[in-house]
This record gives C-alpha cells, sequence and structure tokens, in this order.
C-alpha cells in the first residue's frame, strides 16, 4: 500500500478492546534494518578469498578494530570485538573479578540481555528504579546501595542511545570500589569522535547487531581506556588463550568471524550517508510528535539511534492496539522491565514505582532509516489523533522538509 493511501484513510478518535492485527497485514512496520549492500561487502569477500583467513582475529578482523578505535577516538589496544553486546557484558563483568554469587546492580527497565549477562557473569541481579526525567538509576543512590559488601559490580544502561555522563559513573565507582560496566548497547553514535558522550574509566559494551543504527548482523564491541583489561576480555573471548594454546582463563568462544568484520568494515565505508538517513527520520519525529508524548532524554541533539520508545501519557497496550487497527507497528522493546520476566523474578530488587510506570506507558513507534516522510506523518497524526484532546499539540511547528 502507498503513502497516499495511508494518508487518506480516516481516523477514528478513539476505540476500546481492540485486536491487534496479523504481523503480515502491518503497512509500517516498528523496525526495517538495512545492512550494507552486496555491492559494497563484495570487495572485502574478495579479500578473505585472497588470504584464506576466515576468523581468528584475521587482518579483516584487525582493521575493523583498528577504525572502530579511531571512530571513537579510542587506539586499537583498547578494542575488543565479540559475537554479541551480551557477550561482551558478560566478558566485561568477569573481566573486573566481582566475588561469584555477589549481587550487581542494575537497572530492571532495560532490555532482558543485560540481565541475562549478569547472570552470565555469575552474578545476582540486584534491580533499582529509574529517574523520571533520565530514564537511568538515580547516582546517589546506587552509591548508597553499592556501599553493601555483597555488592560486586554496578551496570549501567544508557537509556536508548542517549547520551549519559559517564564521569558521574567513573566517580561512584572509584568512591565505592565497585567496578562500573556501561551497556552502551544503543549508543554507537552517541560515543563517536566529536559526540556528545565521551569514554571514560568505566568499561563501555557497545551492539553492532543489526537491528542498531549501525550493525553487522551479529556482535558487540567492548571499549576500556585500560589495554590490559581490554586484551583480557579479548583473551576471554578466544576460549581463555592469551598468547599460546594453554587456556590462562575459563573462557568462551566469543570471537567474530571475518565475514562479520567484512560487513562491518563496508558500513563504515558508508556510515555518513547511513547516518544522515537516520538523522532526518529523527529530526521529523522530533518536531511532529505530540508535546505530551515524552522522548528519550536528549533526542535529537546531536546523536543517533535506530530506535524510538516514547512515554505515553496512557497505558502503552490501548495505543498501540488502536495504531495496529491503522496498520502501524509497534512494539515493547524492555517491556515491563526485568523484574516481571519469570527467569528474574526472584532475583532482589528496590522499590520500583517509576519501572512499573514506564514499563506500562512506554511504547516502540516505527523508525528506521528508510522511512518516508509521509509515513512518519502518518504515524504523528494517527498518535495524535487517538490520545486525549489535551494531549494533542505538536512539539513543534515543523516543516516535513527532510533537507
Amino acid at each position: 500500500m502507498n503513502d497516499e493511501k495511508l494518508l487518506d484513510r480516516s481516523i477514528p478518535t478513539r476505540t476500546a478492546n481492540i485486536r491487534s492485527p496479523r504481523s503480515d497485514a502491518i503497512d509500517i512496520p516498528v523496525a526495517r534494518p538495512r545492512l550494507p549492500t552486496t555491492e559494497r561487502i563484495e570487495p572485502y569477500l574478495r579479500q578473505i578469498d585472497a588470504n584464506q583467513w576466515y576468523t581468528n582475529q584475521g587482518p579483516l578482523c584487525e582493521t575493523l578494530q583498528e577504525r572502530l578505535g579511531r571512530f571513537w577516538e579510542m587506539d586499537y589496544d583498547n578494542v575488543a570485538l565479540v559475537n554479541s553486546a551480551t557477550t561482551g557484558l558478560t566478558l566485561a563483568l568477569r573481566a573486573h573479578a566481582p566475588r561469584p554469587g555477589s549481587r550487581c546492580l542494575m537497572p530492571s527497565w532495560t532490555f532482558t540481555a543485560s540481565a541475562a549477562a549478569v547472570t552470565d557473569a555469575g552474578l545476582v541481579p540486584h534491580f533499582v528504579d529509574v529517574d523520571p526525567d533520565t530514564w537511568m538509576p538515580d547516582p546517589d543512590n546506587v552509591e548508597c546501595l553499592a556501599r553493601s559488601p555483597d555488592i560486586g559490580a554496578i551496570l549501567i544502561v544508557v537509556p536508548f542511545g542517549s547520551p549519559i555522563d559517564l564521569t558521574v559513573w567513573d566517580a561512584v565507582s572509584q568512591r565505592t570500589g565497585r567496578p562500573v560496566v556501561i551497556d552502551a548497547a544503543a549508543a554507537f553514535d552517541t560515543l563517536r569522535s566529536g559526540g556528545p558522550m565521551r569514554i571514560g574509566r568505566s568499561t563501555v559494551v557497545i551492539s553492532l547487531h543489526a537491528t542498531k543504527v549501525f550493525g553487522m548482523g551479529e556482535g558487540g564491541a567492548v571499549v576500556s581506556r585500560d589495554p590490559a583489561l581490554a586484551e583480557h576480555i579479548r583473551a576471554l573471548a578466544r576460549f581463555g588463550f592469551a598468547g599460546s594454546r594453554s587456556a590462562q582463563h575459563a573462557g568462551i568462544n566469543g570471537k567474530i568471524s571475518e565475514y562479520t568484520a567484512a560487513v562491518g568494515l563496508a558500513g563504515l565505508d558508508v556510515w555518513a550517508e547511513t547516518r544522515s538517513r537516520w538523522d532526518a527520520v529523527t529530526r521529523l519525529y522530533h518536531n511532529l510528535l505530540p508535546a505530551s508524548v515524552r522522548l528519550p532524554p536528549a533526542f535529537g541533539r546531536n546523536w543517533v539511534s535506530s530506535t524510538l520508545a516514547v512515554i505515553c501519557p496512557e497505558k502503552s497496550n490501548d495505543v498501540a492496539g488502536i495504531l495496529a487497527t491503522h496498520r502501524i507497528g509497534t512494539v515493547s522493546w524492555w517491556g515491563t522491565g526485568c523484574h516481571t520476566q519469570p527467569a528474574y523474578a526472584s532475583c532482589p530488587r528496590e522499590q520500583l514505582p517509576m519501572t512499573q510506570q514506564y514499563g506500562c506507558r512506554a511504547i516502540g513507534l516505527p523508525f528506521s532509516q528508510d522511512m518516508t516522510a509521509e509515513q512518519v506523518m502518518y504515524v504523528c497524526t494517527t498518535l495524535r489523533n487517538i490520545l486525549p484532546a489535551e494531549s494533542r499539540a505538536p512539539r513543534f511547528a515543523a516543516s516535513t522538509n527532510f533537507a
């Protein structure tokens, strides 16, 4: 169905108890990943053929590690490439050697992979609430809790790529003696050279999954200003080998292949074009969404991400159901909090009032670099029409020009 037909549809004001249609009946999907084309990747594939080196830190992997380091204003030795951000979080926590079985302070309002990584690292998630404005834990509260002797580590999540002040968490780590690992899965662009967030002393983990703003299919990167720690993580990702065939640590197979590196290198070649498309969609949404819809902190301010999670003035299930009747896809990216997942329901936690509120009101809107201005306008117009009358005012009087 073309955009004109979408825009011509009549939009009812409100309905109740609407069943969501089948996923194949959605015209505007919530996500549509786009990786480099075959044409862009092919030169790197030919290098693989010529090198006959397919994995185990091959030349393409080395080049990718170097180029990503430059992208984040880091040296080659400060970057460890891994097969997923979840693996990266697990190995980063393990590399800091907290006491096995100790608790790890972390937000409940995050993707379940964060809790999975903590568990896989041999720690127990201890869930804390988030601030309504920053969407992340309060540093003073975390610091107070971290002084308990059975706290082994702290995991802080960068909310949907929004920039945070990492020096604050460096200071918390220094004062408490607890390592802080930053789950910056969606912050590839936020951390770029000249971007709004700068890597500090705490270990940072970035996702390079296909759904992220810069993707390689599967993959992740761990970045540390301590080259010895980064090398330790690389060793953990290659079975614990450190310069020999003798395992010095209890490691895993967490490497990436040369084929994954080929996709990453091709993606870096076209990153300027890719970022421009993400930025255009970001700016349009920023201007057209109703003012009553809460955007991620600092959304649209010199950084791009691949998702748009917003906080609605009412329960997201109601909004999602109505949007679905207009063939607009949505998703609850973080669900209602890790503490509501059966696997983590028995984990210790603080009171979580804001997590519970945001978990019920957060909704992921369609967001992809291929969205047209007409599609964005249709989503925003539909959303305005299903919100209460007092919540419909646009954020800004915006132009629809992507230029």
